[in-house]
């Protein structure tokens, strides 16, 4: 990282890859704080979902617009092939680690770097073998909180903007829509886009977080907008803001029950002095250490460091090794063409690699059967 008084690394130009349409909001935030001209797209819709890598860098090269890095969003329905043989740097985008964590870290080690967005999961992947891990926060715009009222003079009780339409937001949906029948709110169920979004938490004096369900203690943008914004947060207990330095009843508010989530937010709602201090301490720790603008000078010092090395285990691996984990990355967003591509690319293999592969070849078929016949 940079040394205190010294000028900052200049901006490295990054390649995001991943499917435009279906783009991680966190991703297409971070990539908003970059410069013109340092942030392109390779969007994997627009070309084969198994795409050579070679093949992209060329199209740059021949567009002007040949980027420093490359950085992939996991989980992105596609993943380019020939990475092992990058020749500039690769990123991967890990976001929500907390599901298929065992295949997320086989996948880590294609790339030279892995910024991932859950603390507590850092030691899994460097003790797995990646040497170059680093935790990323969630993060709020900077500019998300101009033209904010004071607290005070908020009109919504409570502000809410999230999905329901998964399985795990079951609890999710209970509770907000409990709330809603209760608190002012806005229109909790429309879609809202980022300026509507910052919109409502401007307006809003608290902001109930209510995490996915198979991973609780998850500290979402939701944290950090509401908070940025200057709502009050009232989120579960425990959760990975206390992992990043925030501390309950000084920057947020925890529940541990969600029968007591109302209650909550009345008694804030009639203690208007200590939601206010609650809020205010947790909207200057947020804009202070927590930003979009933030985390792009960190990955940006983080890629400095060493801006011509390549770290991926993959580049030492041999190609079946490379293969097996494309199968597997295939097999989970359940891209038949590119499994099958991949999985005759091990003709004559050792045979042991075949066995492996053919499994999960298999059980696409199945499921991409049973979805032909609904």
């Amino acid at each position: 990282m940079e040394l205190a008084g010294s000028a900052p690394p200049a901006l490295m130009k990054i390649a995001f890859s991943d499917c435009y349409s279906n783009q991680h909001v966190t991703v297409r935030y971070l990539a908003d704080t970059f410069a013109p001209g340092f942030a392109t797209h390779f969007d994997l819709e627009t070309y084969k979902p198994n795409v050579s890598v070679l093949k992209l860098l060329e199209i740059a090269r021949t567009r002007g617009e040949m980027p420093d890095v490359l950085a992939h969003t996991i989980v992105t329905p596609g993943l380019p092939r020939d990475l092992d043989k990058c020749p500039i740097p690769t990123v991967a985008l890990d976001i929500d680690s907390f599901g298929w964590t065992e295949s997320r870290i086989r996948w880590s080690m294609l790339f030279d770097h892995v910024f991932l967005w859950h603390l507590s999961l850092v030691p899994k992947y460097k003790a797995a073998g990646h040497p170059k891990v680093v935790a990323m926060p969630h993060a709020v715009d900077a500019d998300f909180c101009r033209g904010a009222l004071p607290t005070e003079e908020r009109p919504l009780d409570l502000g809410w903007i999230g999905a329901f339409q998964h399985g795990h937001y079951a609890r999710r949906k209970r509770i907000v829509s409990g709330l809603a029948a209760r608190f002012k709110m806005n229109d909790y169920m429309k879609f809202h886009t980022k300026a509507e979004t910052a919109d409502v938490y401007r307006n809003s004096k608290i902001v109930v977080n209510v995490s996915r369900d198979e991973f609780p203690p998850e500290a979402n943008m939701r944290c950090y907008e509401a908070m940025g914004a200057g709502a009050l947060l009232i989120t579960q207990m425990p959760t990975e803001l206390t992992e990043w330095g925030f501390r309950e009843n000084v920057h947020f508010v925890g529940w541990r029950n969600e029968s007591e989530i109302p209650d909550l937010v009345d008694f804030h709602l009639r203690h208007e002095k200590e939601r206010i201090e609650i809020a205010r301490a947790g909207q200057e720790l947020t804009l202070k250490d927590f930003t979009f603008q933030k985390c792009r000078d960190k990955m940006n010092a983080v890629l400095a460091e060493s801006p011509k090395e390549f770290f991926a285990p993959a580049r030492k691996w041999t190609k079946e090794q490379v293969s097996l984990v494309h199968v597997e990355y295939y097999y989970r967003v359940q891209l038949i063409g590119a499994l099958f591509e991949e999985f005759a690319s091990l003709k004559g293999a050792n045979p042991r690699a075949r066995w492996k592969a053919l499994p999960m070849l298999l059980k696409t078929l199945r499921h991409s059967m049973k979805n032909a016949l609904w």
